[in-house]
């Protein structure tokens, strides 16, 4: 019966997607937080950690998606915390999300509209519900892939332009044995920027036929009905381009460690904050009107 109804929702969605484009274009931008994790969080399994933390930015205005992906080891510290720790480690507290997502609007000003959280199993079955990804690889990146993910009949990796399946984009995606950190966060974003890619052509009718096989893989704060509308409104950026970036910014930061022990990234925040806003083409909100002082009431009056 759920799916029934989303399914009921979704049609009524397409049906007035084209009346619905004229107002989304009103919103010139709104930001979403993806998560991809190990676990559920506290509330299921307390050891969970934020593999993936990465804002999603639609520019309606400019017909432009823009992923910020956010360094997994990057060392914070929320407002009303005595200790810094690794910012995967924030949907472990009391609040979950409610702190990863806090955290990022009070550093980078930006209001969060909503979050999307997927285990990282999760994206196998999701990945597979769009008939997989088309990715560039090196031969390395095809050779781990090959080597941790098995061989699949109709997926053959190689060097160049490939087809990954789930399991092969979940190998993809999670690997760093053949870099680092950053190297994987450029991979998730190819990954995303792939699935973005992959949906730009997709009919109502397919995505009709999608909404039963991804439903449940996702945990969101969104009710249904906002999901249906945030769907409704991202049909108007179908074929829009798509930008990818990293933070910290290279030469914005310094390995140490947090309160705890753990080794991270110490990041020059302001830089990359700078680095953010020039990315989305957008003011810093943290910048102060300056204001122009009253020159003509300063001015010594008349000599009579």
């Amino acid at each position: 019966m759920k799916k029934m109804m989303a399914a009921l929702l979704l049609m009524l969605c397409v049906m007035t997607a084209f009346s619905a484009g004229a107002a989304a274009m009103e919103i010139d931008m709104e930001h979403y937080l993806l998560v991809g994790a190990d676990g559920w969080g506290l509330n299921e399994e307390g050891s969970a950690r934020s593999d993936a933390i990465i804002l999603a930015s639609l520019d309606y205005g400019r017909s432009r998606i823009t992923f910020t992906s956010f360094a997994r080891d990057c060392i914070v510290k929320p407002s009303s915390w005595k200790d810094t720790v690794k910012i995967n480690t924030l949907i472990r507290s009391a609040e979950g999300e409610k702190t990863l997502i806090r955290y990022i609007e009070e550093e980078f000003g930006l209001p969060i509209s909503g979050y999307f959280i997927i285990n990282f199993s999760g994206t196998v079955d999701l990945i597979n519900a769009v008939g997989g990804v088309s990715i560039e690889l090196t031969q390395d990146e095809a050779d781990y892939v090959n080597r941790h993910a098995g061989l699949y009949t109709g997926y053959p990796l190689a060097q160049g332009m490939s087809r990954l399946n789930g399991a092969q984009a979940l190998c993809y995606m999670r690997c760093r044995e053949l870099d680092n950190d950053f190297g994987r966060q450029g991979r998730q974003g190819k990954t995303l920027r792939a699935l973005v890619d992959g949906f730009s052509d997709i009919t109502p009718l397919g995505a009709l036929m999608l909404v039963d096989d991804v439903l449940g893989m996702y945990r969101t704060s969104l009710s249904f009905g906002q999901q249906f509308e945030l769907a409704m409104k991202a049909l108007v950026l179908r074929g829009a381009e798509v930008v990818t970036h990293s933070l910290p910014e290279a030469g914005t930061f310094r390995y140490r460690q947090d309160s705890h022990g753990a080794s991270g990234l110490e990041i020059d925040m302001e830089a990359n904050r700078a680095h953010l806003f020039d990315v989305l083409e957008i003011p810093d909100p943290f910048e102060e009107e300056s204001v122009e002082p009253d020159t003509e009431s300063m001015q010594a009056p008349a000599s009579s």
